[in-house]
């Protein structure tokens, strides 16, 4: 974090020799501690009711201690029955904050008399947790007026390991894959490229494939890009393969399917296309909400979040996963598909938001790979498989099971699940702007986020500290399962509709937004975050405007919240450049599909990627200038077009694919022209009202997909040559000019974000040399 003269405040640590070109080490994310509380709840004496009242019974009594700002505040011991001299012997734990000040922890300890119907209170005494010395055990006996007393003993300790990595550097396995998939891509541009070819293992560029949101036409859209670059050998020179929303479904699909890669993209392919042949809304059936309910009365009771984007995406994994294999299958998985190294990484996004800001103006990315989820903006990041564990300063409080892949699709693609009645109806006419629309819809989220503290829980009971209204989420549950009393086997396709509107009327679930929208424990609670780390250490932010539509993403998480909500990334710019855009992956090329909406074929282009290029300058990033007069309303929008920055040759080269079905009406593969009678290929994307593809259809006849799949595989396979020409010219810059993927000795003396030892042990790795490469 930054000190009080505004500099980072970092620290050296030693340098492995395989991590000498990774300058992003030298820098330390500092962070506070946790401390562990432990209260030994030793043994009770004289413990009684009054003589009266153990004549009656024999005391059942049971001790409650209660640590106010800690996650599980409260927590019991067993109750023993029938005696004044229990002997509980007990570890309560409690992780708290640093040693705290007099006065700012008081601990409440009860002494409880079990009952059958309303336990009594036998008396309570409070005590200063200040007065608790570190690493050392200090012995009390309480006294509970005439009820008795108790003994025990209290320790306080720090806890030296943290769940989150808090670095600058990527984490040792995606290092492991870029070394192992440099070596592979290298020798494949050889074989590609031939004399063109990288000379060198340093000369290798970094390639990322990116594909936008869209939903499901995003998604097709993507399948038929993807097997367009593997049968021309492109995605054997691709490092990253990122997406969000519609996209994300379609990587995750794919790395998630058994046939891949060893088998190729086709077999998921037709999978998808058999599955998405009809309306996934034949799920919404009763017996299917019966289904719902059970599982997620089950993660209720473990103590997470359930919203509404956790049916969506049961929703999303039975249709592209299958209901056999959708809740066995897991994010971190695919550390299989590409221990080998043998395809891109997968990327996936989505973004913090906060309950009552527009998306748009504040956000936070969180990336998602096999290795990790986390925040680059705070150098903060877990396994993926801690990912929805209960976190408390960087230390797992409470372990849950990985959660399942078609729970992180529901996240990745929530701005759906916000929007459920249109996704069911595609008929509503669509908003001007898809994308404001969904952020107006999260101005005003509800937040109904604060989970009870007042929650009693022992070692053998889960906690159902769950933090929504009872009655507000459980009513489309619960209303589901009364009415799955009835002859469920007897529902329709034809009913789904009718059936859905009668619980989105029943349970007046749109209109409560907090519950609609995907929501996770907190990984981030209990951290300082009041400064946040500077997407690039080696180089100054730009200032933001107040009247900018991002204005407010430098502000800190708030993370004192116990939960918080994730949403769809499409409701910022709809294209993830940000996880590629980090320079510790030192992208050099980034081949980009935009599948968003426009109004029409012919439509302005450019929209998503301007925003991207502004987000970029404001965080300092290397972007090529995105002129927007290369697009000629007279001519139309283009199949392809290359924006490099001449003037930087650190900004990656982009290759941007819009959606566009142009040249696809005349030639059935490049190079061959259709027959007068071939009209397979005259079909509008965006042009026609009744298209197939709009963002809010969710069924695809085959022959919808087919054109689809078949366009961009088209579009794709014409501007192979495109691609491959600005591959070579990134070979060129790594030859030529040095400065790409490289930080240089005034990199280092210009960066206010190193103290004086960070810069002198960097300046000493470089030696002689004036500068470093990055990979």
């Amino acid at each position: 974090m930054q000190d009080s003269n505004g500099s980072y405040n970092a620290t050296i640590t030693g340098t492995p020799a395989k991590d000498a070109a990774d300058p992003f080490q030298h820098f330390e994310v500092i962070h506070e501690p946790c401390y562990l509380l432990s209260v030994r709840v030793i043994r009770g004496r004289g413990i009684t009711k009054g003589s009266f009242g153990d004549y009656l019974d024999v005391p059942d009594p049971y001790v409650v201690v209660h640590v106010p700002g800690s996650p599980e505040a409260k927590k019991r011991t067993k109750c023993i029955n029938n005696t004044k001299d229990p002997e509980w012997n007990e570890v309560l734990k409690f992780y708290t904050e640093a040693r705290p000040n007099p006065g700012s922890i008081v601990a409440k300890i009860t002494l409880v008399d079990a009952n059958y119907t309303v336990d009594g209170n036998l008396g309570c005494v409070e005590y200063d947790i200040s007065n608790v010395p570190e690493d050392k055990i200090l012995s009390k006996t309480f006294h509970f007026s005439s009820a008795g007393e108790v003994d025990v003993e209290f320790s306080l300790g720090k806890i030296t390991k943290s769940d989150i990595r808090y670095s600058l550097s990527l984490c040792e396995d995606e290092k492991r894959f870029r070394r192992e998939r440099k070596e592979r891509v290298y020798h494949w541009m050889k074989k590609e490229l031939g004399s063109s070819g990288p000379e060198t293992w340093r000369q290798t560029p970094t390639v990322a494939i990116l594909g936008s949101g869209g939903g499901f036409r995003a998604m097709v859209g993507l399948s038929g890009a993807v097997k367009a670059l593997r049968d021309s050998g492109v995605l054997d020179c691709a490092t990253y393969v990122g997406g969000l929303s519609g996209s994300s479904w379609y990587i995750s699909t794919l790395y998630a399917h058994n046939d891949f890669p060893l088998n190729g993209v086709d077999p998921v392919n037709q999978d998808i296309r058999s599955n998405i042949d009809s309306s996934p809304f034949w799920l919404l059936h009763p017996s299917m909400f019966v289904k719902c309910q059970k599982r997620m009365r089950q993660k209720r009771r473990q103590g997470q979040p359930v919203t509404f984007a956790d049916f969506f995406g049961m929703l999303i994994g039975e249709t592209l996963l299958g209901p056999e294999k959708m809740d066995h299958r897991k994010l971190s998985d695919m550390q299989l598909k590409i221990k080998d190294a043998s395809v891109p990484m997968p990327i996936l996004t989505c973004l913090h938001v906060r309950s009552n800001v527009s998306a748009m103006s504040f956000h936070e990315w969180i990336e998602f790979t096999p290795y990790e989820i986390g925040a680059a903006k705070y150098g903060s990041f877990l396994k993926t498989e801690h990912f929805g564990s209960k976190f408390f300063k960087g230390v797992i409080v409470k372990k849950f099971d990985e959660s399942p892949l078609h729970f992180l699709q529901g996240i990745w693609g929530s701005a759906f699940s916000i929007l459920f009645k249109r996704v069911v109806d595609p008929s509503t006419p669509p908003t001007e702007d898809e994308r404001e629309h969904l952020s107006a819809e999260l101005d005003d989220i509800e937040s109904s986020e604060e989970d009870s503290e007042e929650e009693i829980e022992s070692d053998n009971e889960e906690s159902e500290d769950t933090g929504i209204d009872e009655e507000k989420s459980t009513s489309w549950f619960t209303w589901g399962k009364s009415n799955a009393d009835s002859d469920t086997n007897e529902v329709e396709q034809s009913d789904s509709k009718t059936w859905i509107s009668q619980l989105l009327t029943s349970c007046g679930l749109m209109k409560n937004r907090g519950i609609r929208a995907g929501r996770i424990l907190n990984f981030m609670r209990g951290l300082s975050l009041n400064n946040i780390i500077p997407f690039s250490p080696f180089s100054s932010s730009q200032p933001i405007a107040e009247e900018d539509e991002f204005n407010m993403i430098s502000d800190p998480m708030e993370s004192s919240k116990k939960q918080v909500h994730l949403v769809d990334a499409g409701l910022t710019f709809n294209t993830p450049y940000p996880p590629v855009l980090r320079p510790q992956r030192a992208v050099d090329l980034i081949i980009s599909f935009d599948f968003s909406a426009r109004k029409a074929d012919d439509s302005f282009p450019f929209k998503e990627i301007l925003l991207a290029e502004k987000w970029a300058r404001i965080h300092n990033a290397p972007f090529p200038k995105i002129d927007p007069g290369v697009y000629d309303p007279k001519e139309g929008v283009k199949e392809c077009y290359v924006f490099r920055d001449e003037e930087n040759e650190r900004a990656p080269i982009i290759v941007h694919f819009p959606l566009v079905n142009r040249s696809f009406r005349r030639f059935s593969a490049p190079g061959i022209p259709r027959t007068p009678d071939d009209k397979s290929g005259d079909f509008p994307v965006f042009d026609d009202p009744e298209s197939p593809y709009s963002t809010f259809n969710f069924q695809y006849p085959n022959k919808s997909f087919d054109n689809l799949h078949k366009l961009m595989e088209f579009n794709t396979l014409l501007n192979i040559e495109t691609i491959k020409t600005e591959i070579i010219h990134a070979i060129k810059l790594r030859k030529d000019s040095k400065v790409r993927a490289v930080l240089t000795r005034d990199d280092i003396k210009a960066s206010r974000h190193l103290t004086a030892i960070g810069r002198e042990r960097l300046e000493r790795e470089l030696g002689e040399e004036n500068s470093v490469t990055l990979d």
